[in-house]
């Protein structure tokens, strides 16, 4: 029989299903989402719901302070599901009602925290925060990091504390499933943005300021960008501003913003496109990376993010600094080079196994 656990989470995003569904098959689990709304997330959330395995719940009791949820009933949750095993995520709310429940002895669950915090995130923690993670960390079982540097730092800063390493990844099975629904909505999408005789360099994601699109924009208006043509998939609060840079720069038939895409229409987009860039200048993770990867479509990822253990740049992609214009001029230009070939049958690129990365769930608690 497997062992029962509670899951608590934020909100239900495509990229976390198939590591939420590897967790159903190590234990009976129930997920319940705290911020199914989330602001700036825009998802399918019945379509999502369908393709979640394990049992769930959208738990909204409690009120909206800003952008953060504050939630009650943890407790009636607790004695309704009798967990042996809980996971939070984050040292949020739930992980410190979670410990504050464990330091008074009321139950003897395990408690296993995850956290999508990257090593520049780490190295710049603040006192509070720090004394937060102390006071959670004390009486867990132990924690699930995304990358080797976060755990070399918990390793030294909280050395009684297990860690294991599960980056925020998906089943490339799950996603190349995909592809046999792909050529329609590829030929669909080259003809309505006119990119028959183009090569493309491709964003996906939220159109935020931390996004820094308006310097991938610049960017590229001062590369050698010849038959390139820069899409942005998303939505977000900046897009009325990069309209109008992009109008500024006399960019408009070489920059073209799509709006919010999902399912095929989005995953078409890394098959169409040279090369794929993230230029945040905050991001503890960056899941799109994964796809990308898993698509065949090299990724320049920003020194910034979270992701950049799945670079290798030796094999799929380059890392830069967005904030230093001259140098992310030079990595685009060179990558306009490198990946000027078009290869219809793109192969995986990720170096990270799903299946070994995914035991980390498994092996935390032995």
């Amino acid at each position: 029989m497997k062992p029962k656990a509670l899951l608590f989470y934020t909100y239900l995003p495509p990229w976390r299903i198939d590591v939420f569904n590897e967790m159903d098959k190590y234990y009976d689990l129930t997920i319940v989402f705290l911020y199914a709304d989330a602001t700036g997330f825009t998802y399918n959330r019945s379509y999502l719901s369908n393709k979640l395995k394990a049992k769930h719940i959208f738990w909204n009791l409690g009120l909206d302070i800003g952008k953060k949820p504050f939630r009650v009933g943890f407790l009636h949750l607790i004695l309704k599901y009798k967990p042996e095993i809980v996971f939070t995520h984050e040292f949020s709310q739930a992980s410190i009602f979670i410990s504050i429940l464990l330091k008074l002895r009321i139950f003897n669950f395990q408690h296993v925290i995850t956290t999508s915090n990257n090593i520049i995130i780490l190295n710049n923690i603040k006192k509070t925060k720090l004394f937060i993670q102390k006071f959670v960390l004390k009486s867990s079982t132990g924690l699930i990091v995304y990358s080797d540097s976060v755990k070399e730092w918990y390793n030294n800063n909280f050395p009684e504390v297990k860690v294991e390493i599960c980056p925020n990844i998906q089943n490339p099975k799950t996603l190349l499933s995909n592809r046999e629904h792909l050529s329609d909505t590829i030929r669909v999408l080259i003809d309505t943005y006119k990119l028959r005789n183009s090569k493309v360099i491709l964003y996906i994601g939220r159109i935020e300021k931390v996004k820094a699109l308006d310097l991938l924009i610049e960017a590229f208006q001062r590369t050698k960008n010849g038959d390139y043509k820069l899409v942005i998939v998303g939505e977000g609060s900046e897009a009325a501003n990069l309209k109008k840079l992009i109008n500024k720069l006399n960019l408009v038939n070489r920059v073209l913003l799509t709006g919010y895409m999902e399912g095929v229409r989005l995953y078409a987009w890394y098959t169409i496109a040279n090369f794929f860039v993230l230029p945040s200048i905050y991001e503890p993770f960056g899941a799109v990376v994964n796809e990308a990867l898993v698509f065949g479509c090299p990724v320049l990822a920003s020194k910034y993010i979270g992701a950049l253990d799945y670079i290798d740049e030796n094999k799929n992609g380059r890392i830069f600094d967005p904030l230093d214009s001259e140098n992310f001029i030079t990595v685009l230009n060179k990558a306009m080079q490198l990946y000027s070939s078009f290869n219809s049958e793109k192969k995986d690129l990720m170096i990270y196994s799903f299946e070994e990365s995914v035991k980390s769930f498994q092996t935390i608690l032995y």
